[in-house]
């Protein structure tokens, strides 16, 4: 071989195993990237799994299986969610419950929008039940009160807290005896030690004439 097709030969090979070298570089860190976001993403989904151990859920998201419609409410289930567009009455589960946590997320779609989510509720009465706990949903400084029984609510962190029409906020309320806990996107902000006249009853939503929107209701039942 001739000296300069030689030198040729030579800087051609320097160069493809310049580019093997970088070639093999970049793959191992593809796959430890690939491996990674593997393990991080199991981790994320296992965590969620585990935080939501022991929940059943409520709405399927098609139908209203599981639920039944009071004194003319208007729910529907549509697009995967609890519609509500106005009308009285009110939603009522299948099952009555004592003690339990309940976590539901929901949107008020205009402002000043009245609700509310029924505990240890009865069957009877004229537009919603005759007896029961009430949490309210109500895009307002009413948000997060408890009725039916004494208690305390931060009304500053409430709307801290309360994000705007068309966002979508979570409940999680839980109920053990004679107290309560309501926890709004995160935070606590209703407290009550008065929940002892009623231990056992129906949950609901109500309908009052607002435009609300409810999905992901879930429960974990702790009076078994």
């Amino acid at each position: 071989m001739k000296p300069d097709a030689q030198c040729r030969f030579q800087r051609r090979t320097r160069k493809e195993v310049k580019n093997m070298v970088l070639n093999r570089c970049i793959a191992r860190t593809a796959v430890v990237i690939a491996a990674s976001c593997f393990w991080s993403g199991s981790n994320v989904s296992w965590a969620a799994e585990k935080a939501e151990e022991g929940f059943v859920s409520l709405f399927d998201g098609k139908t209203l299986d599981g639920w039944h419609l009071m004194n003319g409410a208007q729910f529907v289930a549509q697009d995967g969610v609890l519609k509500l567009n106005g009308g009285r009455g009110w939603l009522r589960s299948d099952k009555e419950y004592s003690d339990f946590i309940l976590r539901l997320e929901f949107r008020f779609m205009k402002p000043d929008q009245d609700g509310g989510v029924f505990l240890r509720s009865n069957m009877e009465g004229d537009d919603w039940p005759s007896r029961k706990y009430e949490v309210q949903c109500q895009n307002t400084a009413r948000m997060g009160m408890i009725f039916g029984a004494t208690h305390d609510l931060n009304v500053e962190l409430t709307q801290k807290m309360l994000k705007p029409v068309g966002e979508w906020n979570e409940y999680e309320i839980t109920l053990v005896k004679s107290s309560v806990e309501v926890r709004l996107n995160g935070e606590v902000v209703s407290v009550s030690a008065s929940m002892d006249k009623l231990t056992r009853g129906y949950l609901g939503l109500q309908g009052e004439n607002g435009f609300h929107e409810y999905r992901h209701i879930r429960i974990k039942d702790l009076g078994k």
